[in-house]
Parts: structure tokens; C-alpha cells; sequence
């Protein structure tokens, strides 16, 4: 299962990292055809605009599983390693709390917007839209991972991790 898992995690940071690859070719194309050549396509830039939110969206879980979202770890680190784990846990349930509600609303408002035909590229803006509900999606299954590897984590992986905070209270 482990092997699964790790399988995926690497597709899912692949697809991350192909599309970051893109969008950053794409600005630089282009940046170089509109100053040097006076050139601009509205429908590649409709596409990098996209493919932005894309990548934005995309990150959300990935931030979940390797850790790098935002955290205040001050307090949290002054608690005993086996409460930690219960308050990660709690963490994590607010997190997917969120989460759920993100990709209800945005759902709701992929259904109300996405008939109309975007400009550039004339596809329905469901297609661009639907970027926010499907990557909550997985950011959800995500933070459901996540909830079971802190469960199942062993007692020394709540320890405290910022080096330099226990130097200073030693």
C-alpha cells in the first residue's frame, strides 16, 4: 500500500512540476514575442492565466502532504508529543472542514458561471472554473492521507522540529 502510495505522490508532484515547467515557458514565450516582435495571442495568455490557477490549486495538497503549508509552531511545540498527535489530528479536521466548503462553493459556482465561453480560448469557463472543485477534491483526499499517516505515525515524528526554538529554551 505504501508502494501505492508513494507511486502516486510522484505522479501527483510529476503533474505539479510539468505544469509549473509549462506555465514558466509560456510567460517567457510570451514576454518575448510581445516587447521583441509586438506579437500577443489573447488565447495564450487566457491559457497561462489558467494554467496559474491551476498550478495554485494544484499546490494545495501537496502542501498538505510534505508539510509546507503555514504554521505557528510556538505553542504547539511546548505540548507533549502524545497530545501533539491528537492536535494534529484536530488540525487536519478543521483543514478538511475548509476544504469541504471550498469545493462546495466553488462547485456551486462552476455550475452557475461555467456556461459562458471565455474570450481566448473559447471554451466554456466550466473547464477553467472546474480547476477549484477538482483540486479541492484531491486536496481532501490529501488531507484524509494525512490524517492516517499522523495516526499511524510512531511517537518521535511529534517531537519538536524547530532545532533552533529548543536551543534557545535550553
Amino acid at each position: 500500500m505504501k508502494k501505492i502510495g508513494s507511486i502516486a505522490e510522484k505522479i501527483y508532484f510529476g503533474v505539479g512540476a510539468a505544469a509549473m515547467g509549462l506555465l514558466a515557458v509560456l510567460v517567457i514565450f510570451t514576454v518575448i514575442m510581445r516587447y521583441c516582435f509586438s506579437l500577443s495571442w489573447k488565447a495564450v495568455s487566457e491559457f497561462n492565466v489558467t494554467l496559474f490557477a491551476f498550478t495554485t490549486f494544484w499546490g494545495l495538497g501537496l502542501n498538505v502532504l510534505k508539510n509546507e503549508h503555514v504554521s505557528i509552531n510556538i505553542l504547539y511545540d511546548k505540548f507533549k508529543p502524545g497530545l501533539k498527535r491528537w492536535i494534529s489530528v484536530f488540525n487536519s479536521l478543521v483543514m478538511l472542514v475548509v476544504d469541504c466548503l471550498f469545493v462546495y462553493y466553488s462547485w456551486q459556482y462552476t455550475v452557475k458561471m461555467g456556461k459562458q465561453i471565455s474570450q481566448g480560448m473559447e471554451i466554456p469557463m466550466s473547464f477553467m472554473y472546474g480547476i477549484m472543485p477538482v483540486c479541492g477534491v484531491i486536496c481532501a483526499l490529501c488531507i484524509i492521507v494525512k490524517i492516517v499517516q499522523t495516526i499511524r505515525a510512531p511517537k518521535s515524528a511529534f517531537e519538536p522540529q524547530d532545532k533552533a526554538l529548543e536551543e534557545i529554551h535550553d
